[in-house]
């Protein structure tokens, strides 16, 4: 089942009639203007909703410098978060291929019934071209158009309506907005020049351009005079790595921005304790560092949804068969785990299967953990801002213990817990408990029982 919108994937599933605005752009990268049109446009045409649907590879753009679509997915995700009326799709990203709007459309109507009605936002210029689009007559029947007209010596009214309807007959609705002289392509010109961006920008974002080559942008338009393809397709300036390599650096980071308008400040912090403190354990016990480090970043990646917004999460991602009813009514608190690694695969297929198992097991654990799903299990209960119940004890055996007693010592730990708070347990909890005390020897000293971890050390024997 493809998720359309997080926010509005069920828009229209009670019968009443509804409003979609449809936004579609490269957003290279998106800025006030954007937002600003939406808004008006949402206002005037008492639009339910406004999604924005960046393109992936751009037909009419074949012979220009585009940042990576994961770049500027992640960029307008930010931009809109904070506006509840506003979501992003990334169904042209995931696509695939040439973008093509009519494409677009088609796997919107498929997805929503007919009492939700499209109009599809463009600017006055846009508008001007309906007649070169792809497939322009089935768009009309498809979506009405919604028409932005401000900007300075754009066409008029009746001159657009009667140049719309000789191409295709849509039903188009002309909407008068603040005229704001901002181009993307002028704000990538700044910051090629080094020139500040603040303010044309959403502010969420801005932090995103505040240096020449942040994620390979200013030296993409330096270079644009001799273009040689997409940026996805070669090295970005952080650090070199492809932007989709979801190993390197500039992924790393996009999604380390991302994430700060996700989560709460305190989360984040602990998200970038965790992400630290997988890379220290990765070294120690001879684990993939990079992919330690990813796992531990984006672990909490669904940790800002309360019960009722995680138990809605399962449904938008079509899992409800999947997790155990009692697990969804009972202890929403654990899904986070398990919803992130299965939206961040869909968003980002190029994240290793190794990594998303991980993140979806840091909350209840298996039977067959691996080296990867142990660093961070170990990693969320031990990273440096923790200072609850008896941490420093697990933290005292890293390089100590091997890394399977480290990792039971931890669960030992969170059981503990869970029985001195008198939390539900979850289904697997003690058949999990039971195969590790069958694997591993017994120690000469056990806990006292108020979750300490304390016993006899035992050297390394890796």
């Amino acid at each position: 089942m493809t998720i359309i919108s997080e926010r509005f994937d069920a828009l229209g599933a009670d019968g009443a009639p509804a409003k979609l605005g449809l936004m579609g752009g490269t957003f290279d990268p998106i800025h006030i203007g954007h937002l600003r049109i939406a808004e008006e446009v949402r206002e005037a045409l008492c639009l339910d909703a406004v999604l924005f649907i960046p393109t992936g590879n751009p037909v009419f753009k074949r012979d220009q410098e585009v940042t990576a679509a994961s770049v500027r997915l992640a960029q307008v995700r930010t931009a809109v978060s904070d506006n509840p009326r506003f979501d992003v799709s990334s169904i042209e990203v995931d696509r695939g291929g040439d973008t093509y709007t009519v494409d677009t459309l088609r796997q919107l109507r498929d997805h929503y019934p007919e009492n939700v009605e499209f109009y599809f936002i463009v600017g006055s210029d846009s508008a001007a071209t309906v007649g070169k689009w792809r497939d322009c007559a089935e768009m009309a029947r498809l979506t009405h158009l919604a028409v932005a007209v401000g900007r300075p010596g754009s066409a008029g009214f009746d001159e657009l309506r009667e140049t719309i309807g000789a191409s295709a007959p849509f039903e188009a609705h002309f909407v008068r907005v603040s005229s704001l002289e901002v181009s993307s392509s002028d704000i990538r010109q700044r910051i090629s020049e080094g020139k500040s961006v603040r303010y044309l920008l959403p502010a969420a974002i801005a932090d995103d351009f505040t240096a020449v080559d942040d994620l390979g942008v200013a030296s993409d338009i330096a270079a644009a005079e001799n273009p040689v393809g997409s940026r996805s397709a070669r090295p970005s300036a952080a650090g070199g790595e492809h932007v989709g390599d979801a190993l390197g650096t500039a992924f790393f980071d996009a999604r380390k921005k991302e994430l700060k308008h996700r989560v709460s400040s305190k989360r984040f912090k602990h998200s970038l304790g965790v992400s630290d403190t997988c890379a220290q354990l990765a070294k120690e016990y001879g684990v993939d560092v990079d992919k330690a480090r990813l796992a531990g970043l984006l672990h909490d990646w669904d940790k800002g949804y309360d019960d009722d917004q995680a138990r809605a999460r399962v449904r938008e991602l079509g899992m409800e068969g999947e997790i155990d009813p009692f697990i969804v009514e009972k202890m929403p608190g654990v899904l986070h785990g398990i919803t992130a690694a299965r939206a961040l695969g869909r968003e980002f297929p190029q994240i290793p299967a190794d990594v998303l198992q991980a993140i979806s097991r840091h909350t209840t654990a298996a039977f067959d953990m691996t080296p990867l799903d142990m660093v961070l299990y170990i990693a969320d209960a031990i990273e440096p801002n923790r200072q609850f119940g008896r941490i420093d004890d697990l933290r005292a055996r890293v390089g100590e213990a091997t890394l399977d007693e480290l990792y039971f010592e931890t669960y030992e730990y969170w059981v503990f817990l869970l029985f001195e708070r008198r939390k539900p347990l979850h289904p697997d909890t003690i058949s999990i408990w039971n195969a590790y005390t069958e694997r591993l020897p017994r120690r000469k000293k056990h806990g006292s029982g108020d979750g300490s971890v304390s016993g006899k050390k035992h050297k390394n024997k890796r």
